[in-house]
C-alpha cells in the first residue's frame, strides 16, 4: 500500500494519528496539537491501540473534532480471519511480511498480535484515504507503524519524548529502526536529539528534527491575583521523576526558619501513598495539601493565584526523566514565576533568573533557597513573570509550532506522491517491452 496522493489546494491534509491510548489525561500536548492541527485546516482521524483507563478526561480532548476509533485489543475469535490476512500480506509482498517477522523477533516488549495490528492500521488508512500517519512515542504504537510501513508501505512519522527515550529498558537498535524508516521524527528538546544522536550510533541523524509542545497562550493570559498567604503550586504525575518529595522537604525547611507558606500539588499516581507519609512525617499536613486530578480551569486559577510554580525534576531509577513538562511551559504563558531543576530540556525552557530560577535536582537546601527568594523578593519575582510569559511567546506557541509539523506533514505526502510517479515510471518501459 502507498499513500494516497498529496493534496491540492481544494481538499485538506489527512492525516491519521496512531496511539497507544487515547485520551490520556496526563497528555494534553497530544490532543492541543490535533485541536491545532483541525484549526488549520488539516484532517485529522485517530486510532487507538487501547481504550482509555483514567476514568476523566481533559478539557483539551473535548476541543478535538476527530472521534477516536479503537483496535481490538486481543485476538481472540479472530485468529482465522487474521491467518487469511497474513498469506494474502505474504503473497504481495513477501519480501516485506519477512523483514516484518524479523522486527517482531528483535522486539522482545512487542507481541505476535502486533502483526495483525498493523494490518489492521493498513486497512484503517485506506479506508481513511490517509496521506500520512503520524506516532506519538516510539514504544508500541511505533512498533505498530513500523510494521504497517514495511508490510504496506504507508509513510509515517514519529514524536518521541521522554520515557520512551532515556529508560534503561529501551531497544535502541530498534527504536533506531523505526526512525530511519520513518520520514521524520520529532523530539521535543535540543538535549533529547544529542541523547538520540549518542546513543543510537546508527541513527540517520537527517531523520530527526526539534520542535517544542506548543501551548495555547490566549488561555493562559488572564491577570493574576496572588494569595496573600504565598502558595507554592506544584502540578503533574505524582511518580518518582517529578520530585514532589523535594519540593515537600523544601517545604518544611522553610517552616523550620519561620517562612510560613502553603503548597498544593495537583495530580494522580503511584507515589501518592508515599507523598501523603511523607506530608504526616514532617508534619505539614495545614501547609502541603494533595489535590485531586485538576481541570484546566483549576489550573488557570491556581497559576493565577501562586506565588510560585515549583517542578522539582529529578532522575529516577531507571533513568526516566522529564523532556518538555507541558505545565512549565503554562505556568510561564500564565506569568507565574517558576522555579526547576537543570535537567534535560528544563534549561530549554528557562533562562535562569531570566524566566525563572532553576537549581540542582535533588538539592533540597537550593530549592527552598529559590522558593525563599520569589517569596520574599517581589521585583524579582515580578521580573520573573514577564520574562516567562516572553519566553513562553517566542518558543512555544502551539500556533507557530504546530504550523511547523503541519508544514512537515505535507512535505512528506509530496515526498511520497514523487516516489511513487517515479517507480511508475520507471515500470512503464518495462511493461511495453513484455506487451
Amino acid at each position: 500500500m502507498t499513500s494516497s496522493a498529496p493534496p491540492t489546494p481544494s481538499r485538506p491534509l489527512r492525516v491519521g494519528y496512531l496511539l497507544r491510548m487515547y485520551p490520556r489525561f496526563s497528555q494534553t500536548f497530544i490532543a492541543n496539537e490535533i485541536a491545532e492541527l483541525e484549526r488549520q485546516g488539516c484532517e485529522v482521524h485517530i486510532l487507538s491501540l487501547r481504550k482509555p483507563t483514567d476514568g476523566i478526561f481533559h478539557e483539551a480532548a473535548c476541543r478535538v473534532k476527530a472521534r477516536a476509533e479503537y483496535l481490538s485489543e486481543t485476538p481472540h475469535g479472530q485468529w482465522r480471519r487474521i491467518l487469511r490476512s497474513y498469506w494474502s500480506h505474504f503473497r504481495r509482498n513477501r519480501r516485506g511480511f519477512t523483514k516484518a517477522l524479523r522486527i517482531l523477533r528483535t522486539d522482545s516488549t512487542g507481541e505476535w498480535y502486533d502483526l495483525a495490528r498493523a494490518v489492521e492500521v493498513l486497512r484503517w488508512a485506506k479506508k481513511k484515504r490517509l496521506d500520512h500517519i503520524h506516532v506519538h512515542f516510539g514504544t508500541s504504537e511505533a512498533s505498530v507503524a513500523l510494521l504497517a510501513h514495511v508490510l504496506g508501505g504507508i509513510s509515517y512519522s514519529l514524536t518521541l519524548h521522554a520515557f520512551d527515550i532515556f529508560r534503561e529498558n529501551v531497544n535502541r537498535a530498534l527504536l533506531s529502526e523505526k526512525i530511519n524508516h520513518s520520514r521524520f521524527t520529532v523530539t521535543v528538546t535540543e538535549f533529547n536529539r544529542r541523547f538520540l544522536m549518542e546513543s543510537l550510533p546508527n541513527v540517520a541523524p537527517a531523520r530527526v528534527r526539534v520542535n517544542y509542545n506548543g501551548i495555547a497562550l490566549d488561555r493562559f493570559g488572564l491577570p493574576r491575583v496572588p494569595d496573600e498567604r504565598p502558595l507554592i503550586f506544584g502540578l503533574g504525575r505524582l511518580i518518582e521523576k517529578k520530585g514532589f518529595a523535594n519540593l515537600i522537604r523544601a517545604v518544611a525547611r522553610l517552616r523550620d526558619e519561620g517562612l510560613s507558606v502553603q503548597c498544593k500539588i495537583g495530580g494522580t499516581g503511584p507515589q501518592a501513598g508515599a507523598l501523603k507519609e511523607l506530608i504526616a512525617r514532617k508534619g505539614l499536613e495545614s501547609a502541603v495539601e494533595l489535590v485531586r486530578a485538576l481541570s484546566e480551569g483549576q489550573v488557570v486559577e491556581l497559576l493565577r493565584r501562586a506565588t510560585c510554580f515549583v517542578l522539582p525534576c529529578v532522575r529516577a531509577a531507571d533513568g526516566n526523566v522529564d523532556a518538555l513538562p507541558t505545565v512549565l511551559l503554562e505556568a510561564q504563558a500564565a506569568g507565574c514565576p517558576v522555579i526547576t531543576t537543570r535537567l534535560s530540556g528544563n534549561p530549554e525552557i528557562v533562562d535562569d533568573r531570566v524566566s525563572g530560577l532553576m537549581v540542582e535536582p535533588g538539592d533540597v537546601v537550593a530549592l527552598s533557597e529559590a522558593i525563599r527568594t520569589v517569596v520574599t523578593d517581589a521585583g524579582l519575582a515580578r521580573s520573573l513573570a514577564l520574562g516567562g510569559r516572553r519566553r513562553a511567546e517566542e518558543r512555544f506557541d502551539a500556533r507557530r509550532n504546530v504550523g511547523v509539523l503541519h508544514g512537515w506533514f505535507r512535505d512528506a505526502c509530496e515526498f511520497a506522491e514523487q516516489s511513487q510517479r517515479a517507480s511508475n515510471e520507471a515500470v512503464a518501459p518495462l511493461m511495453v517491452a513484455t506487451a
